[in-house]
């Protein structure tokens, strides 16, 4: 009977040892599945932040782009009304230009036959004309656009009215005027007056006009006058 005793209190030492170390060890477990939980909410709460801060990082792009967008399309409309404002001034420049040379045009003409007496004395003009086309007579596609002409019995005046005049304006000037009997061969035999106007002439543009042996036309104290009259 003793013996039977002793096992039993061995065999309940033993299994409060096994339930002592089973609660240790259920202990353990809890703790580390504590852990593990804080860990798991802590990298939960680590990932929202960061989806968090690349939804907004996302946003913000989208916003960025949304703005580069518009900020290409203000530029580029703004780069449309820049070229069209370009546009209408040199249309607006070109009016004012050609209607510059129109009034030089009809400044002169009223004076043409006394500037033509003065130029060639003893031939009175017979023919004048202002602002007309002449086409080549042997080849259509051809056209020379006159300014004013003053035609006398011998001598033919071409007057070219310019807003400003330079040295290229009158050498290409000066060829228009070589080509004339090509052009009109009724004055084939007549001696060719070459004539710029314009409403101020510069000395130094004077002096060009002499050595190229053309004759200059401005406004003078009353109205239109020649400048270099006898100077070739």
């Amino acid at each position: 009977m003793a013996g039977t005793v002793e096992r039993v209190d061995r065999l309940e030492a033993v299994f409060a040892s096994f339930m002592e170390r089973t609660e240790e060890a259920l202990a353990d477990i809890r703790a580390s599945t504590a852990e593990i939980r804080a860990s798991n909410q802590r990298t939960d709460a680590l990932l929202l932040k960061m989806q968090q801060q690349a939804d907004k990082e996302r946003q913000q792009a989208d916003k960025d782009r949304q703005q580069a967008d518009k900020d290409r399309q203000r530029a580029e409309k703004d780069r449309q009304q820049a070229e069209k404002d370009r546009k209408d001034f040199n249309k607006r420049l070109a009016e004012l230009s050609d209607s510059m040379g129109t009034l030089v045009e009809d400044m002169v003409a009223p004076n043409a036959r006394r500037i033509a007496s003065e130029i060639f004395a003893g031939d009175p003009v017979v023919r004048l004309a202002q602002r007309f086309r002449q086409v080549h007579p042997a080849d259509a596609g051809r056209m020379m656009e006159i300014d004013l002409l003053a035609a006398g019995r011998d001598h033919l005046m071409i007057v070219e009215a310019k807003r400003r005049l330079n040295p290229d304006k009158i050498r290409e000037f000066v060829e228009k005027v070589r080509s004339i009997p090509e052009f009109m061969p009724e004055y084939a035999r007549h001696e060719l007056v070459p004539v710029v106007a314009s409403v101020t002439i510069e000395p130094s543009v004077i002096a060009f006009l002499n050595r190229q042996k053309v004759y200059g036309v401005a406004m003078g104290d009353e109205t239109m006058e020649l400048v270099n009259l006898g100077q070739f």
